[in-house]
């Protein structure tokens, strides 16, 4: 089999600014011998505002994995992409990835596969992109063979026709030695923006009555005024900014907390939430985002809305709860991580491909 995946969401020279998910579906499906070519259709203007890096068009060989650069001024002019080989099928990832997919497929008349991430839920929802992405997206959906999604709610929302899911590697899931008595230990892992609302964490947190120790490891914009507001607060003893750390150094740091807690906001999935869930952390996400379906909120983890009074509502009630709740949570945490293990997300997926074949 042969899949050409298309999206300008796939990262190229480790660059940091976009997530690895793309890669690592990549290279899962080249461990089942499925060849798998990238096209990065870059309009460079959106590429610039996301804030990602601008590299020279061009073929890139990256982990045994052909990518062909293409950058556009304007979207999709002056089109002349030449591939080496003939393929089955195409994939396509967001919404220029989507929209690329389309034009090029009709030279090649190929089954394809859209999967929608949050950007696509945004496009067809905003006023903002309706003058001119927002039907051609729409076109492009429609002459798809099948719609994913990558997570439950973006596939009620979109009326998609399954879901792909991140995953976890099997290895990664570990049953969680203890929990500390004398301090609730909380962490985060992600990206310093604004829309992973870690300033109302902060401010939840100035209003508390127990003890704890709150660690957040990532980089970004946000950083400055994160640590403002720590100052401002008197709360450097107890919150730490910490510098991101290398994936293989995620699990130690999660084994030495209690809770995870990200209340970010327009999140496709969250792979740092599986993480967490994988080390038996109590988890706490976003009520209609990428996480909600995955965690079910009292039973394997908490959902809530993205304010302060709820955020301090949740730790205090997770900080009162008897050592055997904790352990509860935990373990159904780790019971339901399961279905995300890397072999039965990608044997799925496969079989998902296969049928339309």
């Amino acid at each position: 089999m042969k899949i050409l995946l298309i999206s300008d969401l796939y990262p190229l020279k480790s660059d940091s600014t976009l997530p690895s998910v793309l890669e690592d579906f990549s290279l899962a499906l080249k461990e089942k011998n499925i060849l798998v070519e990238i096209v990065r259709p870059n309009f460079l203007f959106n590429t610039f505002i996301r804030g990602h890096k601008i590299f020279k068009s061009g073929v890139y060989l990256q982990k045994g994995i052909k990518i062909y650069n293409k950058n556009f001024l304007i979207p999709f002019l002056f089109n002349n992409l030449n591939l080496e080989n003939d393929f089955d099928i195409i994939i396509s990832h967001m919404p220029l990835g989507h929209i690329y997919a389309d034009l090029i497929n009709k030279k090649l008349n190929l089954p394809r596969i859209s999967v929608l991430h949050y950007s696509d839920f945004r496009v067809l929802k905003e006023f903002k992109y309706s003058i001119y992405f927002k039907n051609k997206l729409k076109k492009a959906l429609k002459n798809s063979t099948l719609i994913g999604a990558r997570s439950e709610f973006l596939k009620r929302e979109l009326k998609a026709d399954f879901i792909l899911p991140s995953f976890i590697e099997k290895e990664n899931i570990k049953e969680k030695k203890s929990f500390n008595s004398k301090k609730l230990k909380i962490i985060t892992l992600s990206k310093l923006i604004k829309r992973k609302n870690l300033n109302l964490v902060i401010k939840a947190l100035a209003d508390v009555d127990f003890d704890f120790e709150y660690e957040i490891y990532g980089k970004g914009t946000e950083e400055k005024n994160l640590n403002k507001l720590i100052k401002k607060l008197n709360l450097q003893n107890k919150i730490k900014i910490m510098p991101h750390i290398n994936h293989n150094l995620i699990y130690e740091k999660l084994d030495e907390n209690d809770v995870f807690i990200l209340p970010s906001i327009k999140e496709t999935f969250g792979l740092s939430y599986l993480e967490a869930m994988s080390r038996g952390l109590i988890t706490i996400g976003i009520k209609n985002e990428g996480i909600d379906g995955i965690i079910k909120n009292n039973e394997n983890g908490f959902l809530i809305n993205p304010n302060i009074k709820e955020i301090k509502e949740i730790l205090s009630k997770i900080n009162n709860f008897s050592l055997e709740k904790k352990e509860k949570i935990s373990q159904n945490t780790l019971k339901s991580i399961k279905n995300y293990e890397k072999e039965k997300i990608i044997t799925k997926y496969v079989e998902t491909i296969k049928k339309i074949l």
